[in-house]
């Protein structure tokens, strides 16, 4: 067995939520690994308060749905990169139902005139195909979000739009830095930086896919998993929407996803490979500070801190 690293607190990182692929649950046991102040979910609330200037300064980011461009302007490559993937018509699914019932109950975040783009997608249930067109308009899935680059800049604290509160109605208008319609470009970009990525997720195997990160972090697996911002009529754990789908449906939106499935493919095959290097080695970090806030269960370098922490204590006490 190889010698454990100790640190006093988990390296820091940089996590990329793609929508629908369990980011909410990860990026809330993230957010327990760090202190508050070293921490900062990078929504365009928290974007719209934050001068550009002091982006750099924070140990912990959750990107909700931004892309690289947003890693690129914070100027530290030596953060450790996750994200999580998830099979292609599985998440198409799960974001259509999400977009559904998010205009029912806040129509007023989303631009008047994306809701009219939308409209043959509101009604939908998922028994018969598909607007195409609404659909492709609507949605930004997986390749979207890693590959397309868009200007940050403005998000923030004195840019142009922050003032008007443009910038909080979805979706986000934003100035592009490529041709977004050049999809072969896009798909590209997506593929080149998964190659940076520390940890791929796989929502379908998410608990291995939290022990990989958790493995990076130093930290021990939460003893249970929550489940946040699901959707409230999953009964079960595993979704398994495509199953119940028409088969017209399915091959339909198997057509509209085929970037996805390709980026997909390729995480897939970098998450069985970072698991396969993960079962050949034993943790080689282990992060203090994290364990013993979190109240972790006992393991040797946590009872060891302790008895650590009681001889001092004593030595204190026998001083008075």
């Amino acid at each position: 067995m190889g010698p454990v690293t100790m640190r006093i607190e988990a390296p820091p990182a940089y996590f990329v939520h793609v929508p629908k692929t369990g980011g909410r649950t990860l990026g809330e046991v993230l957010d327990r690994v760090y202190r508050p102040r070293q921490r900062i979910r990078l929504n365009f609330v928290n974007m719209a308060r934050l001068p550009l200037d002091q982006l750099s300064r924070f140990r912990f980011y959750h990107a909700m749905h931004q892309g690289r461009s947003l890693f690129e302007l914070i100027g530290r490559p030596e953060l450790l990169l996750f994200t999580m993937l998830r099979e292609p018509v599985e998440r198409a699914v799960s974001d259509l139902l999400y977009f559904q019932r998010t205009v029912r109950e806040v129509p007023q975040s989303f631009m008047p005139e994306f809701l009219e783009q939308a409209r043959p997608l509101l009604a939908c249930d998922l028994s018969a195909p598909l607007d195409e067109d609404a659909f492709r308009r609507t949605f930004s899935p997986q390749v979207s979000t890693l590959g397309i680059r868009l200007d940050y800049r403005p998000l923030f604290q004195g840019g142009p739009d922050v003032a008007s509160g443009r910038t909080l109605l979805r979706p986000y208008p934003l100035p592009p830095l490529m041709d977004v319609a050049d999809r072969a470009a896009i798909l590209a970009n997506a593929l080149r930086w998964l190659e940076e990525f520390h940890v791929v997720g796989i929502t379908e195997q998410y608990e291995r896919s939290l022990r990989l990160i958790c493995d990076q972090l130093g930290i021990a697996m939460p003893a249970a998993i929550p489940q946040i911002n699901a959707n409230p009529a999953r009964i079960t754990e595993r979704s398994d929407y495509a199953r119940r789908l028409p088969q017209r449906v399915y091959d339909q939106l198997n057509a509209l996803t085929a970037d996805d499935r390709v980026l997909y493919r390729e995480g897939l095959a970098r998450f069985e490979a970072q698991w396969a290097r993960f079962e050949a080695r034993p943790q080689r970090l282990y992060s203090f500070g994290p364990r013993l806030r979190l109240g972790v269960a006992e393991s040797f370098p946590v009872r060891l801190a302790k008895k650590l922490r009681r001889r001092l204590r004593k030595r204190g006490h026998h001083g008075h």
